[in-house]
Formats: C-alpha cells, structure tokens, sequence
C-alpha cells in the first residue's frame, strides 16, 4: 500500500517533454504540457490543461488549477495556489504561501507570501512577518 501512496498520477493524456522530474504523489491532469528540464516537486496538484514551460521549477504543495500557463523559468514557492486560467510570464519567481486569484497575468516577482488580485495585492506578509492589508 506505501508503494501506491507514493507514486505519481499522470493523465495519459498529458504532454511530458525530456528531463521532466515529477516528485511523489503528484497529480497531473488531462491534456497538461510540462516543458523539457521542469521540475515538480512532491504531493503537487497540476489541473487539467496547464502548460508549464521549460526549465521551471515548482516546489511541494503547489496547486495550478485548470488552464494556468507558467512561462519559461518560472520558480513558485511551496503551497503556492494558482486560481483558474491565471498566467505567470517568463522568468517569475513567486515566494511561498502565495495564493493568485482567478485569472490574473503576473509580470513580476512576488517575493513575499501575497493574495494577488485584481492586478494588485490585498494582502502581504512581508519577511518580519509583518502583515500589511490594503
């Protein structure tokens, strides 16, 4: 039973491209494309339709739900959500803990634990653990 806890679920569906790493009790859902040298990490939830590009890195706990595209050399942090449709560009680099709402178009580095919405964040926790709320 330990064996079938740890191993990934893979949509036959679903694009893997070369040197792709996929940790332990992952998901990856239908018709997802994960680029060549991705890295995902363990007990990550990959929905249906997300195209992740080459070279990114995505660490434990993570969710992309449906039809999320991560640019090339996109690194999240653990237990970040991505909502729904929602885009990050190339090179992006999210801290962990965030959570990015329904279809938002992230450009640039989040390098605190946010809630992104409507183009800006509502809620920040900043290194001190400080907490900032618009």
């Amino acid at each position: 039973m330990s064996n079938q806890a740890n191993q990934k679920r893979i949509h036959p569906s679903a694009v893997i491209f070369e040197d792709v790493m996929i940790g332990s009790e992952t998901t990856i859902g239908a018709g997802a494309i994960i680029g060549a040298g991705t890295v995902i990490g363990e007990q990550c939830q990959v929905g249906t339709g997300v195209i992740i590009e080459a070279n990114s890195r995505i660490e434990n706990s993570c969710v992309l739900e449906p039809g999320v595209i991560i640019g090339k050399a996109v690194t999240l942090g653990k237990n970040t959500k991505i909502g729904i449709g929602a885009r990050v560009t190339n090179g992006v680099t999210i801290a962990p803990d965030t959570v990015i709402k329904i279809g938002e178009i992230v450009l640039k580095d989040m390098i605190y634990k946010m809630v992104f919405k409507r183009g800006a964040w509502i809620y920040r926790e900043d290194s001190l653990n400080c907490k900032n709320e618009d």
